[in-house]
């Protein structure tokens, strides 16, 4: 959390605002809580909202309880889901503490992020995943073919196929930047150049804007450090990208050619665990300059992958670049298993929240997957209610009304 709550505290984190049979939510962390609440909404306190978060924080100890004693957690899938969390948060406070950056985020910056959080954008793209795809659609719109014809042949998407690819409309931080950025730049009716962004290239035309009628200093200042920490999250990413393409640089990746086009002729057979013992696969082998892989290791490491990035792969130089992606990542690991603030408690903190994060969105989708019509808000959100219902009877939580109405900001 970002905020301070008071000169007491060190003295609100031992008092509970919620205590039940087990687990306790402390003044503190509920301050802490509704401070940035307050901030992110720019709404001001009042005993209603005290009271909303609190109830959404007491859902969230029942469903942790619940994930808990029911085995949810343990359940192979869930347990992978969660793995994967805690290596990511890994990755995420080793970039942060690893990758020396000030990044500092200029006034002209945060206002014309603010200034966009302001205005709609509604758009339309085609997509490509190679730049010659991508040049090549510019110039069939450039000889006359529309986006309703080109988008119908490109997208398996059957909605942005049969609607020309239109994206609806979006705001400051809800597209890729790189698209964000020309999208916002272009005129209204104008069709940009093929736009690199993190999964292809995109030709876009801004169909319309909508702007909010009235932007306020008060409004600025209330959503100013919400968006800084945006923008200095884009800038890591940069930073990120050139840290790993170093390391990339340093393991110097070796595979034969004739290995790289064996494995990516039996790349699904491998996936599927369809390859024979006595297969000539078992001769592959990956070598860098601070480790090697045999084909066992590869195919841990392949299988680690997820669906969406096996799709990805559709030539041999696909299936390098997630070699080498895969090895850059292993010897990432390798550094922080050796940095020196690897145990610390905070980190394991920020591991725990992160898999609570995710465990309680999983239940949440368990509780729709069982629902006839899972796309039915309001008969998601009768479902979930019922179920913390449920929860809720089974044991009791005891709040402390009077200093929910009372704690001082």
């Amino acid at each position: 959390m970002l905020f301070g709550c008071s000169s007491n505290e060190q003295a609100n984190s031992s008092i509970n605002i919620v205590t039940t049979e087990f687990g306790e939510i402390s003044l503190d962390s509920f301050i802490n809580n509704y401070n940035d609440f307050l901030r992110f909404t720019g709404v001001e306190d009042n005993l209603n909202f005290r009271a909303g978060l609190l109830n959404s924080e007491i859902d969230r100890l029942y469903l942790l309880h619940h994930a808990d004693i029911s085995g949810f957690r343990n359940r192979p899938y869930i347990s992978q889901k969660l793995k994967s969390v805690r290596l990511q948060t890994l990755l995420n406070e080793f970039y942060l503490r690893e990758i020396d950056s000030p990044f500092e985020v200029s006034i002209e910056d945060t206002r014309e992020a603010f200034r966009r959080t302001k205005v709609q954008i509604h758009a339309r793209h085609l997509y490509s995943p190679t730049i010659e795809g991508a040049e090549e659609l510019k110039r069939k719109l450039n000889r006359g073919k529309s986006f309703n014809e080109l988008a119908a042949e490109i997208f398996q998407d059957p909605q942005l196929a049969g609607n020309g690819g239109d994206l609806g409309f979006f705001t400051f931080n809800e597209m890729d930047p790189a698209f964000e950025e020309v999208a916002y730049a272009l005129k209204d009716g104008e069709i940009s150049n093929p736009v690199k962004t993190q999964n292809g290239f995109s030709i876009i035309q801004v169909i319309e804007r909508v702007y909010e009628p009235i932007i306020t200093e008060y409004d600025y200042q209330v959503h100013r450090e919400d968006i800084e920490i945006i923008l200095r999250q884009r800038m890591l990413k940069d930073e990120v990208k050139e840290y790993t393409s170093t390391i990339h640089s340093q393991l110097s990746l070796e595979i034969s050619s004739d290995d790289l086009e064996l494995l990516f002729s039996m790349f699904a057979d491998i996936i599927s665990n369809s390859v024979s013992q006595d297969s000539d696969l078992r001769n592959i082998h990956i070598d860098t300059a601070t480790f090697s892989w045999n084909f066992d290791e590869i195919l841990q490491a392949l299988k680690a992958t997820t669906e969406n990035q096996r799709m990805q792969v559709q030539s041999p130089d696909d299936l390098y670049m997630m070699l080498s992606g895969l090895c850059v990542r292993k010897e990432l690991f390798k550094r922080i298993e050796n940095a020196n603030w690897r145990n610390d408690q905070d980190v394991e903190q920020t591991i725990n929240e992160a898999e609570n994060r995710r465990v309680i969105r999983l239940l949440i989708d368990q509780i729709n997957n069982d629902l006839d019509n899972p796309e039915d808000l309001n008969e998601s959100r009768s479902a979930y209610f019922a179920f913390i219902k449920i929860l809720r009877s089974e044991a009791e939580a005891s709040i402390d009304r009077d200093l929910l109405k009372s704690f001082i900001l």
